[in-house]
This record gives structure tokens, sequence and C-alpha cells, in this order.
């Protein structure tokens, strides 16, 4: 039998759950999958499932084969698509990780123009919490510096410069004022990124705030929907703000006081070869933001 095909039947199993699903996905048989997965336990010469009459669960053995075959599937895949890509257009599938905010709120007002671009590229975005990697395979992650990222099987191309700045909306600012100084912040309510309703930062100046209010969450959706509807005042990168600020939803407050978040990075694997898509993409969104900076 085909090793490829036979891996890829074994992780449709455990993906979709049970033969027949497979099965249905490979338009095949239940029979001709579990003869498949038969004929790979016997190579592997490990047992990767325990089948009852009622339930499919995967072995100790099973769940390594899963997850080691997953990477290597999706990475021969990858070349092949990369091989292809040499004489003809760029094609295959792009996997793009980001954390859940540089996801919503940066990286999707590319994708449109980039898949115009490239229309025979396909795009999966994977979106994870910050200072967390994607836990399955990803051609490149767009996110702010990762101090524990090991840096001899990635490399970093820098994106843009991650400074922090305040914002609210024209009602909150009707309503209470504009801080004027650093320390009127001390008066007003702040939202706050994290667990915690208070927060102290580091200012680009290298004085410490810190900062208090009656709202804080890991969610940036809720939080930038916070600012918008007047609950306090945020701080966060510009560059996730654009659509509200270009509305008048929010306007900068205290516009020469930033806080220094590092960077913004594309990390893509060290390979042996660099797939085309992958450069493209680094290669547009780069050219994209530094014209966007130049206007």
């Amino acid at each position: 039998m085909d090793w490829i095909l036979c891996v890829r039947s074994y992780i449709k199993v455990v993906e979709e759950g049970s033969f027949n699903g497979a099965a249905y996905q490979l338009n095949t048989t239940g029979s001709a999958i579990s003869k498949r997965i038969n004929w790979l336990e016997d190579k592997v010469g490990v047992q990767l499932l325990k089948r009852t009459t009622r339930s499919l669960d995967q072995t100790e053995a099973g769940q390594l084969f899963y997850q080691r075959s997953r990477l290597q599937l999706d990475q021969w895949m990858s070349l092949v698509d990369e091989a292809r890509s040499v004489n003809q257009t760029p094609t295959g599938l792009l996997k793009i990780g980001a954390t859940t905010a540089v996801g919503s709120k940066f990286i999707i007002k590319y994708l449109n123009d980039f898949l115009l671009m490239y229309p025979k590229i396909k795009i999966q975005l994977l979106t994870t919490s910050p200072g967390q990697m994607p836990e399955t395979y990803v051609d490149v992650f767009i996110s702010r510096d990762l101090e524990q990222l090991n840096t001899h099987s990635y490399k970093a191309i820098e994106l843009f410069k991650n400074d922090a700045k305040f914002f609210a909306s024209p009602d909150y600012i009707e309503k209470y004022g504009k801080p004027e100084t650093v320390h009127d912040l001390e008066s007003h309510n702040m939202l706050i990124w994290g667990e915690r309703p208070i927060r102290e930062v580091k200012l680009s100046t290298g004085n410490r705030i810190t900062l208090r209010g009656n709202f804080a969450t890991t969610n940036p959706e809720a939080l930038f929907y916070g600012a918008k509807c007047g609950m306090g005042i945020l701080l966060a990168s510009q560059k996730m703000l654009e659509d509200l600020i270009e509305v008048g939803e929010l306007v900068q407050v205290l516009p020469d006081v930033t806080v220094d978040h590092g960077a913004v990075c594309a990390y893509y694997p060290t390979l042996d070869y660099e797939h085309t898509r992958t450069q493209l993409f680094i290669k547009y969104l780069k050219e994209r933001i530094q014209s966007q900076e130049l206007n």
C-alpha cells in the first residue's frame, strides 16, 4: 500500500472520530480505511487505535504518531506546492499564525489584496493567546517579540514598532474631559489588558505608571469595544485601532506619551528551502506597512 495514503487515512480517522467519517472525507469505504489502518499498524509495529464497538481512541503511540505525521504531511504538501511554484504561479495553502488581536485587527485587513494578487494561494489564519505559538504547524507567525522562541528554529523579520498610545472615545472625553498629563490618568477610568483591573506600564521615557480601572480582560475585541462605547481610556497599539480612528470612534489622548512594547515581527521556520508563498506574503506585508507609514 501507499504510505502517504495510509497516513492521510489515519489522520482523517482521528479527526473525524470514525472510520466511516474518514471514508466519506476521502471518498472511499469504511472497510478500505480499516485495511489501511491495519497495514499502517503492521508497518509501524505498534497499535495506534483502540477499537471497540462503541468507541475509537488513540493509544499513546497513536497520539504521538498523529502529531508527528500531521506535521510531516503538512510539510510534504508544502514541498510539493513549492516545487510546482518554481515554474508556475505560486500556489498552495499558506498557514498564518497570529495573536487574536493581531489577526483580527491587523492581518485581516491585508489578506484580500494579497489573495487577489496570487489567486492560486489559499490562506488559513490560526489565532492564539498573547505569548503563545499555535499548536499546529504554521508557515509564518505574526506576533510581538517572543523571547522564548527558539531562534535556531525560526527566523524573524521586523514589521513595525509596536509603541502603544492612549485612546478614548469622543463620548468619554465629552463626559469626563481629556487628560493633559500622565498624572491626570490617575483620575480617569482605564481599560486594562490583563486579568486584574490594575497594571503597571513602562513609558518610553523610562518612567513607570500604574493604570487602574473597573474593567479588565484578555479579550482584545471586548477591550476595543469597551473603549468605543466610552467605558474608559484604552492603552493600545495604533495599528490595532486604525479602523476605529479613521471613522472617529476613537481619538488619541496624550499624543506625546507612548508605552514601549517592542516590535511586531514575522517569524517563519528555518528550513533548507524557503517557501515562495511565505516570502511573498512577508514582503507584501512589509511593503504595505511601509507605504502607509510614508503617507
